[in-house]
Parts: C-alpha cells; structure tokens; sequence
C-alpha cells in the first residue's frame, strides 16, 4: 500500500496541534507585557506555569511504564486533549487581559490558568501523539514532524503580520510601539481555529483506518518510503521476508521500559541478521539499533531538543537586537521557515550512519554555542560591525534551526524502524521533553537570575 497525500496532510495538520498553543503565547509576549500587571516579569512566570504542566507527562509516563494495569485508549485520550486546547485557546480570546489581587498582588490568573492546560497538551504530545505515529507508515512520521515546524510558523507569521514589534524612537530615545494591525484577541482566535482544524484532522486521520492499514498482519510493507516514492515502493514491497514483518501495535499496550528495549533489541538481533543473510535480495535498507546505538540516539535526542527548545529560544533576542530589530525578527521567522522545510529533507537525504549523525550533532551544538557566544556579547558588537554582525546571527540561526530540525526527524525515524517501535517513539518523546526541560531549565536562571546577558537599548540597536 502506497502513502496517500491526503493522509500525509492530515498528519501535517494534526502534527501542528504539538505545541501551538504555547508559542502562540510566547508570540504574543511583546503585547502581554506592555498590558498586563507583571510586565517584563510575566515571561518568568509563564515559563515556570510551562515547567509545572510537564509533570503530567511525567506521572503518565510511570503509569504507563510503570503500572501494568494502567490503559487508556489513545484515540480518545489524544481527542479530549485537542479539545482541551481549543478550549484553552477560546478562553485566551477573551479572558487574557483579566487579572485580579492575589496575595497582595495583582496576578493574570486567567492567562497562567489558560496557558497551563495549553502547556498540558503540548507536553503530552511528546510522549503521546508521537508513539501513535508508530502505525503508520514510516513516511507519515516526517510529516508529522512538518506539522510540529508549523506550530511555530503559524503563529510566527501571524505575529508578524500582526506587527508586534514596529515602534519608533521619539527625541529622547525613548522606543513608542504602534498599534498592531489587529488585537491579541483576534490573534488568539485564528490560533484558536487553527487548533480546532487540528483537531477534526485527527479525527478524520483516525477514522480513515490509515493507522490500522499499515499495522495489518502479513503485511509486506516497506520500511522507506515515501509520497514521492510511491511507485517505487510499490514495484519493490515483494522483497519482504517474514521476519521482517512488524506485528500490529496496540497502542495503548504496556511497551517495555528503556532498559528492557535495550534488552529486547540485543536479543532479536542476531536472528534478524541472520534473515539478512540468507536472503538473496538487495541489502535490507533497517540499520538495526542495538543498545549502544539506542542510547545514543536517545542521548542526542535529548541534547538536539534541548539546544532547539531551551538554549537558542532563552538568548536569541540577546544575539540579535544588538543589530537590530529586523535581525531579531529575520532571525525568529525564517528559522521558523527553515525548521518545517528540513524536516523534508530526509525524504531526499537520509543519514543512517551514527559517526555522521554525531559530526552533524557537533556541527549544530557549535551552531548553537555560536548563538549563545553572540548573546554574550550584548550589548556589544561582533567584530564592532552591524552588518557583519546582522549576518552572522542571522545565519547561524538559519543553520541551527535546519540542522536541529533534520536531526530530530532522522533520530526519531530510526528509532521507529525494527520491533518495539510504539516503545521506542514513546522513549523517543520522553527524552525530547527531558532535552527541552533542561535546556529551559538551565537557561532561566542564567538569564533572569544571574543576569549573564545584557539586553541592546531598542532605540540604540537601530540608532
């Protein structure tokens, strides 16, 4: 069986539900803090209600790893959470700009509260939406990995058509923001439509059968393939052997915990190459991932995720605005273009080997190092130049994001490759949020505590 466009569409959309709902609020944090109570300090207190939400994810992955008994269909789990953030993000809409006195303070109770079922979702998406794409067809897991690019693109290219950012500096030097083209609500709301497209994609996904379609028994399916290569696929599944048929998943089945894939892996290992041996055909293109290169998957995982969520997001406008508005925002929004195109990329290009895998890992944590180095700067300028400068954050944003992106799809493809891959894409979501958790958590008081990066004067930046 072929992919099917319309199916890889419908994952591209439900891909974007993963984390839509926060950086929709984070997009909207230069129009937040000049309206609510807490001002510069909200980013602060947003973040923390973030790092709150994904003990969830937490308690859900020791119930699901931990406790035999415990099963919840994934389906309906996955549907009740998308309505949660349509709902959360309807609530955005109108109640954003609330706030009341809270322990002799006024607090925007409404947004933290908002925001945390939001961050709720996003979290679980880790270790949930993305087991789920184990039944499907290996093809369908980079389109999803596309529509988790569009969850920072859409809300990235509707903040900047909302013009959250155009300010002039008055004789004083003193930066006056002008209005935006359209009100927090409004923005609010398009993401609140956005998410409820999501939503009846993954409905529509869901009952297409597409999962079960490709999880059937006997199955000669292949394990590459893609809508581009449908023929081709088509002309060579016959090459299959037996022992290289996934059984169907269950998805909500109790998958082994780490060390017993490990485990697992190592002892179907020499059987599978045995089959690889006695048959006749072209090589099987399944790099097996053994134990040592299971860990260094999840290992990199965790490292790539934490360098794309947590470093580069906490210091980029540090590495940026010292050049200029337009920097910043040329920096954020192409990378957010970059991100979604490169999760194409191993349609085209795809890496099986670990030692390249780790040189392109060193090349992005150096790309990242790069960014941070610049933020270190501020308010200084590299090499005493604008242009210069402007360039190099630019690029080296550009170069991260991609790198970053393909990376984290060619992790998680191979992880979704051989036996026990619904087990697999589960440990593979558990250390993107670890990546994630560390990387935030090790920035934020780095930056607001320690205050190792000093922000460029707005005025002064485009002066």
């Amino acid at each position: 069986m072929g992919c099917s466009a319309a199916t890889f569409i419908l994952v591209a959309l439900f891909g974007s539900s993963s984390w839509m709902g926060t950086n929709s609020v984070w997009m909207q944090l230069p129009l937040l803090t000049s309206e609510l109570p807490e001002q510069w300090n909200l980013p602060s207190y947003l973040a923390g209600v973030v790092q709150i939400a994904c003990i969830v994810p937490l308690i859900y992955t020791i119930l699901h790893k931990g406790v035999k008994s415990f099963t919840i269909p994934t389906a309906p789990l996955i549907i009740a959470l998308l309505s949660l953030a349509c709902c959360c993000q309807l609530g955005l809409s109108f109640f954003w700009s609330d706030y009341s006195e809270i322990f002799g303070a006024p607090r925007s109770w409404p947004l933290y509260s908002l925001l945390f079922g939001l961050a709720i979702v996003n979290a679980m998406s880790n270790v949930l939406f993305m087991p789920f794409m184990a039944q499907f067809h290996p093809a369908y897991l980079n389109a999803y990995f596309v529509g988790m690019g569009l969850s920072s693109l859409a809300p990235s290219l509707l903040s900047l058509a909302q013009g959250t950012s155009m300010f002039k500096c008055d004789e004083k030097g003193v930066a006056e923001r002008f209005p935006p083209n359209f009100s927090v609500s409004i923005f609010f709301f398009v993401i609140f439509s956005f998410t409820c497209v999501a939503l009846f994609a993954f409905i529509a996904l869901y009952r297409s059968g597409a999962h079960t379609h490709f999880a059937t028994p006997n199955k000669k399916e292949p394990n590459e393939g893609t809508p581009l290569k449908k023929d081709l696929n088509n002309t060579s599944s016959s090459r299959k052997g037996d022992d290289e048929d996934e059984s169907p998943i269950e998805i909500h089945e109790t998958g082994a915990p780490a060390i017993d894939a490990i485990v697992s892996e190592l002892d179907v290992t020499f059987r599978e190459r045995s089959a690889m041996i006695n048959d006749d055909s072209e090589p099987h293109p399944v790099d097996y991932i053994t134990g040592v290169k299971f860990t260094f998957l999840l290992f990199t995982t965790a490292l790539v995720n934490a360098q794309m969520n947590g470093i580069i997001t906490s210091v980029q406008s540090y590495a940026a605005l010292p050049y200029s508005q337009a920097t910043y925002h040329f920096a954020v929004t192409l990378s957010n273009v970059v991100s979604p195109l490169s999760s194409f990329l191993p349609f085209f290009i795809s890496v099986r080997s670990i030692p390249v895998l780790a040189i392109l890992t060193a090349c992005s944590t150096a790309m990242t190092a790069f960014i941070v180095y610049l933020a270190a700067l501020s308010p200084n300028l590299i090499f005493n130049s604008v242009t210069i400068g402007s360039a190099l954050s630019i690029g080296g944003s550009l170069i991260a994001a991609g790198l970053h992106s393909y990376l984290r799809v060619v992790f998680a493809s191979l992880l979704r490759e051989g036996h026990q891959s619904e087990s697999r894409l589960f440990w593979c979501g558990v250390f993107i949020q670890i990546g994630s958790f560390i990387g935030s958590a090790v920035m934020f008081p780095l930056v607001n505590i320690a205050h190792l990066f000093t922000s460029a004067p707005q005025c002064k930046s485009i002066s």
